[in-house]
């Protein structure tokens, strides 16, 4: 197993929000989906791994394949993120920003983002402030894929994405885990789109992970019955339909349980 991040008996205070992760290890190539409702800690999470913020208690390790990065700065040239917004002088046009971000990072690859500006319809002469919040967001996904990061860190990646633009994004994140093995970890409330992309799962809900596993081992170790109802280790199955990821979330966030 090699280690792209791991995170210690993590917490953070926020007024009267407290965030608690227990020691948990994301693997190289793993595809982490962070499942909550809004004020569960997801975003609070994401910020805290990309040093935005710092822990109230615990540590957080971060490795460059596989090896321990020696400084947060290091780690984060091969990080990209997307929060929901594209954060950028407004002012300044996207061909301008490729430029600049690439004596930002050494691996960014002009060529393929503008590739994938033109598969999302972004008009890359445009200036920042002249998108539509969806067109940001598709300008941030391209931007967070241009250097081929080893690590994703997307907060609600299909956020105020119409269902073409989210298929092509889903195509674009499987595509670089397929070709660079990239670790990915993203938060997201569209459950389908989940679905096609996680690996494994966090079930979260007012700062606290209820849930932790890959993906198949959960939904089959959950069923559902005809009237609807959602049954845990269930002894007979039959009858009974395998869980997806929307039944788990009813499961352990509210909704029907045995």
């Amino acid at each position: 197993m090699t280690i792209a991040l791991q995170l210690e008996q993590v917490t953070k205070q926020r007024d009267q929000f407290m965030l608690k992760i227990p020691g948990i290890t994301v693997e190289k190539g793993e595809i982490l989906g962070i499942i909550g409702n809004n004020g569960a800690g997801k975003s609070t999470m994401i910020q805290l791994v990309l040093g935005l913020i710092r822990p109230t208690s615990g540590a957080i390790y971060r490795y460059i394949e596989g090896n321990l990065a020696s400084s947060l700065q290091e780690w984060k040239r091969d990080v990209g993120f997307v929060f929901d917004d594209l954060s950028v002088y407004d002012d300044l046009h996207l061909s301008k920003l490729s430029a600049l971000l690439s004596e930002v990072y050494t691996g960014w690859d002009e060529a393929y983002f503008f590739s994938m500006l033109h598969t999302f319809e972004v008009d890359a002469k445009k200036k920042v402030k002249k998108l539509s919040r969806g067109m940001r967001m598709k300008a941030g996904i391209a931007v967070a894929l241009a250097h081929h990061p080893k690590l994703l860190l997307l907060d609600e990646p299909t956020s105020g994405l119409d269902t073409k633009s989210r298929k092509q994004m889903i195509a674009l994140l499987k595509k670089e885990h397929k070709n660079s093995g990239t670790t990915i970890i993203f938060s997201s409330h569209i459950l389908s789109d989940m679905e096609q992309l996680a690996t494994t799962v966090w079930l979260m809900d007012k700062g606290e992970i209820l849930l932790h596993g890959a993906v198949e081992e959960l939904q089959a170790n959950h069923v559902v019955a005809d009237d609807g109802t959602i049954h845990k280790d269930a002894v007979s199955k039959e009858g009974m339909k395998r869980a997806t990821l929307e039944d788990l979330h009813d499961y352990y966030l509210g909704g029907d349980v045995d």
